[in-house]
């Protein structure tokens, strides 16, 4: 996928982040990639936040908060919010430091 020349690539959440990183190199834009379902609608706006976190750390600083496929019906707006607290509060520069 790397080499199609995307400027980001959607990781669907059973694509380990870290291996992508890996195979796709630190200038690729990676986007994704929690459970929607386990995590992102079933979870807590805590084990959300925890799940983005690991997801950007992994990743690295070319990375957009997603989650790892379409958010299915039913997912707490608690949840959501918990996402969009995350990629508001966290950019590039707090992880290259």
């Amino acid at each position: 996928m790397a080499r199609v020349g995307a400027d980001i690539v959607d990781l669907d959440f059973l694509a380990p982040i870290d291996e992508a990183r890996a195979r796709m190199g630190p200038r690729q834009v990676l986007l994704g990639n929690i459970d929607p379902v386990r995590t992102l609608r079933d979870g807590t706006p805590e084990t959300v936040t925890a799940a983005i976190a690991e997801c950007h750390l992994e990743a690295g600083p070319r990375y957009i908060v997603g989650a790892g496929c379409e958010v299915p019906r039913g997912t707490p707006d608690a949840n959501l919010l918990a996402l969009t607290r995350y990629a508001q509060t966290h950019s590039h520069a707090a992880l290259s430091d």
